[in-house]
């Protein structure tokens, strides 16, 4: 088997290291995607429930106390839902942060064989 030269070699490390940075900038994309998208379901349901809560403490002022019962219910609820966002934006941020140090190993190994090409 015919061996590259060189410089044909250096390209093609080149190459894959420029394929790891680009997956690494589309992880971090995405991670931002995602990490959006979260932030604004969180400010979604915190206003949903805000109003929620409003209504029903106007009708506990109209003496309806089944509506005091809703809005604890709806206070624990959201509390549970704000608990479960947090942990998913832990799980995200963890599986992300694996991912880029994966690819960031892989493209510090094509640097290393990169620099170990002999140009005799």
């Amino acid at each position: 088997m015919e061996k590259n030269n060189p410089e044909q070699e250096q390209k093609v490390y080149n190459q894959k290291i420029r394929k790891k940075e680009n997956q690494m900038d589309d992880l971090a994309n995405e991670k931002r995607k995602i990490e959006s998208v979260l932030s604004e379901l969180e400010a979604d349901l915190h206003r949903g429930f805000r109003q929620l809560s409003e209504l029903n403490e106007e009708q506990a002022r109209y003496g309806n106390t089944q509506n005091l019962w809703e809005l604890r219910k709806n206070e624990e609820q959201s509390h549970i839902i704000q608990q479960k966002l947090q942990e998913s934006n832990e799980q995200i941020a963890l599986a992300y942060k694996k991912e880029t140090k994966v690819l960031d190993d892989e493209r510090e190994t094509l640097y290393k064989k990169r620099s170990e090409i002999s140009w005799d």
